[in-house]
């Protein structure tokens, strides 16, 4: 839907190289040279400039560049609930933290299936700023991420209610008894990888007292939930986490005196998106059969 030079421009913006851009979008170096003069002299101004010979954007540039890639993604976007309108069936895009996604969501959305044979999910587990992305970009209809990583554009549902907590296995939890966060950098720390909902909170809550994970005995990072738990059941060291996809027999919950987390999970879609209501009637029945399964 958008101008084919503006491909060529955020190209440009990429390689910058004029060579390079011809042989990635198989044209001609001289298109590439006609396609940002026809920009430039439609936008009455310099994209580009020479400093050497490095090519450079200039800040009427950057800024178009910044435009561009905002207007591919919503016209990404439109192309793609343009087909989805003309479809029967509507499947629901859905995505969600590893945390959850590994263990407690597909019990409510097998429930829900079962209960309701037209219903149509696509699912993805991703960390949370892999998410946060892919919601902006129009690849998820919605997701199920902590309410810290709330913003402006995104709608919000609310779904439960959940601590934040140090895990270790029963016999290292015992010996340590009650501590405070401080004394558990003797520990070694297994921790998700940068970008991960629970590393996030765990950086924030690091940072509050001036501290990183670098305090730490020692600490290695694990992209996967389940092995991280194993670990931790094996006496490796401690972890950080929410308590309703990590507490278990062989990993229970260290009394950190000093740390008081509570943390609520919902759902963000996008306000823009054209289909609220579909949306709206998922998350009511999810959340009906979130607290039918999980009720304490």
């Amino acid at each position: 839907m958008l101008d084919f030079r503006i491909a060529t421009f955020l190209k440009l913006c990429e390689t910058r190289s004029y060579t390079v851009t011809a042989q990635m979008l198989h044209i001609t170096q001289p298109s590439v040279t006609q396609h940002i003069k026809y920009l430039q002299k439609k936008y009455r101004c310099t994209l580009f400039t020479y400093e050497g010979k490095a090519l450079r954007l200039t800040p009427e540039g950057e800024y178009l560049r910044r435009q561009a890639v905002a207007m591919t993604k919503t016209s990404s976007k439109v192309l793609e609930d343009l087909h989805r309108m003309t479809e029967k069936r509507r499947p629901l895009r859905f995505g969600c933290t590893k945390a959850y996604g590994e263990t407690m969501v597909p019990q409510v959305l097998g429930k829900m299936m079962n209960q309701d044979e037209d219903l149509e999910v696509s699912f993805c587990i991703e960390n949370t700023k892999t998410l946060l992305e892919m919601l902006e970009g129009g690849k998820l209809d919605f997701i199920m991420v902590d309410k810290n990583f709330a913003k402006p554009e995104f709608g919000c549902v609310d779904v439960t209610k959940d601590a934040f907590c140090a895990w270790a296995c029963p016999e290292l939890a015992e010996t340590l008894g009650n501590v405070t966060l401080k004394k558990l950098f003797r520990e070694k720390l297994i921790v998700r990888e940068e970008g991960s909902g629970s590393r996030l909170l765990l950086d924030r809550v690091l940072d509050n007292r001036n501290c990183d994970i670098d305090d730490f005995y020692a600490h290695m990072e694990c992209n996967a939930p389940s092995i991280i738990r194993e670990l931790v059941a094996s006496g490796v060291g401690v972890t950080f986490g929410y308590a309703s996809c990590t507490e278990s027999e062989n990993v229970v919950k260290i009394n950190v005196t000093d740390l008081n987390e509570k943390r609520e999970i919902c759902f963000f879609y996008l306000k823009n998106n054209m289909y609220p209501d579909g949306f709206h009637q998922f998350f009511e029945n999810f959340t009906k059969r979130w607290k039918e399964t999980f009720a304490k």
